[in-house]
């Protein structure tokens, strides 16, 4: 994940293997801005992807930020639907 102030840019594989080196680098870093996540460049996943997101709105929340999807993959539309949270992609 390239952190480039306010914008996220996800790219490569979010599977369960990769999830914790950015879950680390997630602990790392904070949230001072509204932040985008962008997902132009993602390729493989899994729904440990799903959690981080989660993860990043739950830390973004404790500091009063807002975070953004932005070009959400469908693969990634598709399992936040069949686990029925895709209303947390919004």
């Amino acid at each position: 994940m390239e952190i480039n102030q306010d914008k996220w840019s996800f790219s490569g594989d979010y599977t369960f293997n990769e999830i914790p080196i950015h879950i680390e680098q997630l602990n790392q870093t904070s949230i001072d801005n509204p932040i985008i996540l962008d997902f132009t460049k993602l390729k493989n996943i899994d729904t440990s992807l799903l959690s981080f997101i989660f993860e990043i709105k739950r830390k973004a929340n404790l500091s009063n930020q807002s975070v953004k999807l932005s070009k959400i993959p469908k693969n990634l539309i598709n399992l936040a639907s069949l686990y029925g949270v895709e209303k947390y992609l919004k």
